[in-house]
C-alpha cells in the first residue's frame, strides 16, 4: 500500500472515531391510525433484545414467526408480552429475522389501535435496543401565546385591608403574650402563616433603641407584620412621630401603613410597637419573608419633661 493510500485509510479511520456514533434508543411519534401507509420499521440483530413501550395497554397481538417459548415453538423471533402492560420485548434467534408484528392496544371504552411493527435486521451498530412510541400533538393544535409584560402579573391573593391589618396586629399580640411553644403552635394551626424569631442586637437612635422581636407573614394577602421592641434611654418622656415608621430590608424601603404603638415612652421605659407592611409604595404586594433582616426606624417629634412642676417654699409669716 502506498503513503498516499494509508494517510487516506488513517484520515478514513480517524473520521469515523470522531463521527457521533448512532443512536440505538430511539423516540417515535404515533400519528393516527388512517395516515399509516407502511409498518414501523424497527432495526434488530440476534445479540440483544429490544424492548418496545407502548403509548397504551396491549390487548393482544398476531404475526408469523414469533413465539413465546423457542423450545416448544420454532420462530424467528421469541416475544415477551403481557396483555395489559405497556413493555413488550422481542429477541431476535435467527440470523437476517425479517417478520412483522401486528401490536393491538386499548384504548379504553371498548375501542382498539393496531399498530404494524416490521423487525428488519441490522448490524450491532445499528440496531435499536428500545424504541418508545408517543403520541403526536395533532397540526392544529393551538400552541400557548406568550407575551413579555412590562409590569409583573398582579398576585392572586386576597387583598389586604383595615379587616385583615388589625387581625395580623392581634395575632402578633397573641404570639408576644405567649410561650415559643405556644408561638408555633398557633402559627401551625394557620398553613397561611409563617413566623420567624429575630435575634440581631438592638439598634442605638441616641435617645431610643429598636429591636425586632420576631416577624410574621400571611400569605394569602402577601402582608408581613413586624414586632418591634421600643426603649426610652433618657430620663425623659419621648414622642414619636406615627407616621414616620418604615421598614427597611437591603437597599428597599418600605413605610408601615398601619401602626400599634402609643407614639410615647415614659423614661427608662420599653414597649413593643406592632408594624403591618401590607405594600410596597406603588402599592403592589413586597415579596417580602418573614427570615428577611428586617431594619425599623421612626423619628422623634419632641422630648418632654416628666416632671416640669417643681414645689417651692414661698416667702411670708408663719401660719402654722
Amino acid at each position: 500500500m502506498s503513503p498516499r493510500a494509508i494517510m487516506a485509510a488513517s484520515a478514513a479511520a480517524a473520521a469515523a472515531l470522531a463521527a457521533p456514533a448512532p443512536a440505538t434508543v430511539v423516540r417515535v411519534a404515533l400519528w393516527p391510525e388512517d395516515s399509516e401507509r407502511q409498518p414501523f420499521a424497527v432495526p434488530t440483530e440476534p445479540g440483544n433484545t429490544l424492548e418496545v413501550e407502548l403509548p397504551w395497554p396491549l390487548e393482544d397481538w398476531a404475526g408469523r414467526g414469533f413465539t413465546p417459548d423457542a423450545e416448544r415453538y420454532a420462530g424467528d423471533f421469541v416475544i415477551q408480552a403481557a396483555r395489559g402492560g405497556r413493555r413488550l420485548f422481542v429477541t431476535p434467534v435467527a440470523q437476517d429475522a425479517h417478520r412483522v408484528l401486528h401490536v393491538v392496544m386499548a384504548l379504553g371504552g371498548g375501542a382498539t389501535r393496531s399498530l404494524p411493527l416490521e423487525f428488519i435486521p441490522a448490524p450491532p451498530t445499528l440496531a435499536w435496543r428500545k424504541v418508545t412510541f408517543v403520541v403526536a400533538a395533532p397540526d392544529d393544535a393551538q400552541r400557548p401565546c406568550v407575551t413579555l409584560q412590562r409590569d409583573p402579573p398582579r398576585a392572586r391573593l386576597r387583598a389586604p385591608g383595615p379587616s385583615s391589618e388589625i387581625g395580623l396586629i392581634r395575632t402578633m399580640r397573641l404570639l408576644l403574650n405567649t410561650s415559643a411553644e405556644g408561638a408555633r403552635d398557633i402559627v401551625a394551626a394557620n398553613p397561611a402563616l409563617s413566623l420567624c424569631a429575630a435575634d440581631a442586637p438592638p439598634r442605638d437612635f441616641g435617645g431610643f433603641s429598636l429591636a425586632c422581636r420576631f416577624a410574621v407573614r400571611d400569605s394569602a394577602t402577601g402582608e408581613l407584620g413586624l414586632c418591634v421592641s421600643v426603649a426610652n434611654q433618657t430620663p425623659r418622656r419621648l414622642l414619636f412621630d406615627p407616621m414616620s415608621w418604615v421598614v427597611r430590608v437591603g437597599d428597599h424601603v418600605y413605610p408601615a401603613g398601619t401602626v400599634d404603638f402609643a407614639s410615647e415612652l415614659e423614661p427608662r421605659a420599653s414597649a413593643a410597637a406592632f408594624l403591618v407592611v401590607a405594600g410596597g409604595p406603588d402599592g403592589a404586594t413586597t415579596g417580602l419573608l418573614a427570615d428577611n433582616a428586617f431594619e425599623p426606624s421612626v423619628a422623634l417629634s419632641g422630648l418632654v419633661n416628666p416632671r416640669p412642676v417643681r414645689r417651692l417654699s414661698l416667702e411670708g409669716p408663719d401660719l402654722r
